[in-house]
């Protein structure tokens, strides 16, 4: 991302002079002004005014974008967001793009123009061109090679919930997990499934959804009459394996005798408290307060990690023996 003394260097001029002819306080020549413009249009130069809002505090603003508040890991996100950046006095915009594109370029769009003074961006689509200097943050989405991330230990953790399912004596285990259009590290919850099944010699009942939130209940439903057979089920979500739950119940199969279902994320217990499942419960509150925290380091100018991990933990339900 340019700089100030990027915008100088280009316009031949002193970093004052830039800095002057960008706030509007003092005296510039209408040459040197027009130089600053043209450098300031051809380095794509935004001020760095989210660095001073969040020094301030008193008058930054953070914006969160999520795909839905309707999905209760991206409202805990959310939540625990709003907590984190209120004790630190800054304010949060919450942005629903209710899976739409276009409401997300119009949230970068925001950024670009300094509206807002950061972003946490979970997206569900591919953004070309994103402008990698921005100060944005993901949550387990690749948007760019230098945007950071945070994310859980999602390969390990699937891998730890199959082993469980496994231990179980389950042979027949089926994998049901949302479509993601860019790059994410949810990707590595069914590569944990599909190389636990191949190192067994098991056959692989991988089934990637393309599909919307609020659809996992029809997923579910088409993924168990097409697999009758299945005496295992790991899901990318809690979503999805509490629809599996309740159409296995319509289709007769008794959970866990008859099917044992493991989840991921562990949002369902303030949501639906039964049946209480056996799923990789994620640290939601860590994933938002280290989002927070490498978002703060990177309008600030300190170090930060490109990736961080947040450890999950199997914690054991009422879905499995």
């Amino acid at each position: 991302m340019a700089t100030i003394k990027d915008v100088a260097k280009e316009a031949g001029v002193g970093v004052g002079t830039a800095s002057r002819a960008l706030s509007g306080n003092g005296s510039v020549s209408d040459s040197a002004r027009k130089r600053i413009d043209a450098a300031v249009k051809k380095l794509n130069f935004v001020p760095n005014q989210s660095a001073r809002n969040l020094k301030n505090q008193s008058c930054a603003t953070i914006a969160i974008s999520v795909p839905t508040i309707r999905h209760p890991f991206f409202a805990k996100i959310i939540y625990y967001a709003e907590e984190y950046l209120s004790r630190k006095g800054v304010r949060m915009l919450v942005v629903n793009s209710q899976d739409k594109k276009s409401k997300e370029t119009e949230m970068l769009e925001m950024i670009r123009q300094a509206r807002v003074d950061g972003i946490i961006f979970i997206t569900h689509h591919v953004h070309e061109n994103i402008d990698e200097g921005l100060p944005i943050v993901s949550v387990d989405r690749h948007i760019g090679g230098r945007v950071p991330f945070v994310t859980s230990n999602n390969y390990d953790a699937s891998r730890e919930a199959m082993e469980y399912l496994l231990s179980r004596g389950v042979k027949k285990i089926g994998c049901v997990c949302g479509k993601t259009q860019v790059e994410s590290e949810v990707r590595l919850r069914y590569k944990a499934y599909e190389d636990c099944m191949r190192e067994r010699g098991l056959p692989s009942r991988l089934f990637v959804a393309d599909f919307k939130h609020g659809d996992e209940m029809d997923v579910m439903r088409e993924y168990l009459r097409n697999n009758p057979d299945i005496d295992g089920l790991f899901t990318g979500s809690d979503i999805l394996a509490n629809a599996a739950y309740y159409n296995a119940f319509l289709l007769g199969k008794r959970v866990p005798e008859d099917l044992q279902i493991v989840g991921f994320d562990g949002v369902m217990d303030e949501w639906c408290p039964h049946p209480k499942l056996t799923t990789v419960r994620q640290d939601i509150e860590a994933l938002a307060s280290a989002a927070v925290d490498v978002l703060f380091a990177r309008v600030q100018g300190k170090e930060y990690a490109q990736k961080t991990v947040i450890n999950a933990d199997l914690t054991i339900g009422e879905t499995t023996k």
